[in-house]
């Protein structure tokens, strides 16, 4: 049985010969370093390759900017520098992780003729959306043996705070309404563009909205908010993903969604992932309040790899009744911070592997 398979089979809540062990956040680059400096890991090869996991097969839309903005270095010191994105903010960083931002220092929409300005770049027809070679694209994924994943990012939260800043962007929703349904509407209108023609030839899996609206202890927006604003620029889009046959779609956010996900399953919605436990979205309880109508991955706090094997074991054995219910994968809830040492991380995927038969 493929991963592929054993995905939609455990999704579908049926039996699976094999529990995939998925890579669902990427790397944090630091870690990596260290573990390739440690002899873990070679140069030009994923840990996730390594430990013989199951990456998904993510089909990432270009959502951006076209042309993307000019990155440019304005100003740096001893331990930091600042520049621009080419999603044209300006962002600080630290120069030992030069991969991370640090914080945003200026955002390019402040007003209607900013973003007016903005979306002359975000245009579904612009070369270079697509895959130049659509056919063989169509073809590479439709064989895959690992999950196919539909990813929207960066969905609607995520791109209003890269445009606006989090302020700005938290108090438009008060100040500025017409703004906000004008920037949802034209990325909703963008992306049923651009899936159109990929799915009637695409088999998905899953589809996902990728944006981060969530924080540790609540959503950073109000289900009012989420009533409001999302849902009549989101469910047009999840009504195309659903007609062509796509089983799970999912919300993606790190932190705790709970309170917003009643209204995301009564509009099309039927998963969520990564389930971070250090944010309060315990599997386990997710299970008990939502049922298995809730398709769930993650859920593996990714910080008990710090605490010794015993702590990791704990993690995992508590997560079994989930797996044997099935409509849950176990995997880390997080990417993984440099105080993680490669042995640690390996021998929570042999758990994960063990549990898994």
């Amino acid at each position: 049985m493929t991963s592929r398979q054993a995905f939609q089979a455990i999704m579908a809540c049926r039996p699976a010969a094999r529990m995939p062990l998925l890579v669902i956040d990427p790397y944090e680059a630091m870690t990596v370093d260290l573990w390739r400096a440690a002899g873990h890991v070679p140069a030009g090869v994923s840990p996730s390759d390594v430990l013989r996991m199951d990456p998904f097969a993510p089909v990432w839309l270009n959502l951006g900017p076209i042309p993307v903005f000019e990155r440019r270095r304005l100003s740096e010191n001893a331990h930091e520098y600042i520049e621009t994105t080419e999603m044209g903010c300006t962002v600080r960083s630290l120069k030992e992780a030069p991969g991370m931002y640090y914080g945003h220092v200026d955002h390019p929409v402040k007003t209607s003729d900013d973003w007016q300005r903005y979306r002359e770049r975000l245009d579904a027809v612009t070369p270079g959306r697509l895959w130049p070679e659509l056919e063989a694209f169509v073809a590479r994924v439709n064989a895959s043996e690992t999950p196919t994943c539909l990813t929207l990012y960066p969905w609607f939260f995520r791109y209003g705070f890269y445009l606006m800043g989090m302020e700005r962007f938290l108090l438009a929703f008060y100040d500025q309404p017409a703004l906000i349904h004008d920037i949802f509407g034209h990325l909703s209108r963008m992306t049923r563009d651009l899936i159109r023609p990929l799915l009637p030839r695409v088999r998905f899996d899953c589809a996902c909205f990728a944006e981060d609206l969530a924080f540790c202890t609540a959503p950073h927006i109000s289900p009012e908010i989420y009533r409001d604003f999302w849902l009549p620029h989101q469910d047009p889009v999840t009504a195309e993903l659903k007609a062509a046959g796509i089983p799970v779609i999912s919300l993606y956010t790190s932190g705790n969604c709970e309170a917003l996900l009643p209204l995301a399953m009564q509009h099309g919605i039927n998963a969520t992932w990564p389930c971070e436990r250090n944010a309060g979205m315990d599997p386990l309880h997710l299970r008990r309040k939502f049922g298995p109508d809730l398709r769930l991955i993650g859920g593996v706090g990714h910080t008990c790899l710090t605490r010794g094997r015993a702590a990791i074991d704990a993690e995992v054995r508590r997560l079994r009744p989930l797996i044997e219910e099935g409509g849950f994968i176990p995997m880390l809830d997080d990417m993984i911070p440099p105080e993680v040492d490669y042995e640690s991380y390996a021998y929570c995927v042999e758990a994960l592997r063990a549990m898994s038969r």
